[in-house]
């Protein structure tokens, strides 16, 4: 995941193919302090209001 404040990466990925070609990605990023988790949310936010979509809390 690319932003302004730089690149969050994963090497926990999997990709699932149906009749050869890609239908779903996963990956798992993990976050291990606070501040991990805040920058994760900056970037989400950021993310969220370019492609119009929301976030709610329940």
């Amino acid at each position: 995941m690319i932003d302004d404040e730089g690149v969050l990466q994963s090497v926990d990925v999997s990709a699932k193919f149906v009749n050869g070609k890609p239908a779903r990605i996963e990956a798992k990023y993990v976050m291990r302090t606070p501040r991990d988790w805040d920058r994760f949310m900056r970037f989400m936010e950021r993310y969220s209001q370019a492609n119009g979509l929301q976030f709610v809390k329940n």
